[in-house]
């Protein structure tokens, strides 16, 4: 009789045990899928956007590669600009000529979106765009870029 019940306790404390391990492995396994999303490759995940989605212009836009940007951001950014091998090339951002003739002030633009990425800029590029589809008005895109010039070119060339 006693055996019975010593049985039937180990058979409860066995599955306690395996019960346990499941819950702390769920745990872990929530913990790890709530962490941030990688987004040094594409596609990142929501909220980010593909601009083809957003505006009349293909998925992959030669000479600044495949861009994502959070909605709420638009159009100024923080943009994310994949290559043409899906690694993350560059950040870059659309300052509107307007907003620079009335001296506006934007401190510490990607300071969090940076530390979160991961990556050290090698380089940033500055230049002019008279408009575009997303952006009509004149602006500048700054660029920081992940990658040398060369290879920052080879991969947002297609």
């Amino acid at each position: 009789m006693f055996g019975a019940i010593v049985q039937s306790h180990r058979k409860t404390a066995g599955q306690g045990l395996l019960a346990g391990i499941m819950a702390a492995a769920f745990g872990i396994f929530m913990f790890a899928g709530a962490q941030s999303a990688d987004l040094t490759e594409s596609p990142p995940a929501e909220p980010w956007a593909g601009v083809d989605s957003l505006v009349e212009l293909p998925a992959f836009v030669p000479g600044a590669g495949e861009l994502y940007i959070d909605p709420d951001n638009a159009p100024f950014g923080p943009w994310l600009a994949y290559g043409s091998d899906g690694s993350l090339v560059e950040v870059l951002f659309m300052v509107p000529v307007s907003e620079m003739e009335q001296h506006g002030t934007w401190d510490d633009l990607a300071g969090d979106l940076l530390k979160e990425i991961g990556l050290t800029i090698d380089h940033v590029d500055i230049t002019y765009n008279g408009g575009h589809p997303g952006m009509a008005e004149p602006h500048y895109h700054f660029r920081l870029a992940f990658v040398d010039h060369e290879t920052q070119e080879q991969l947002l060339s297609e």
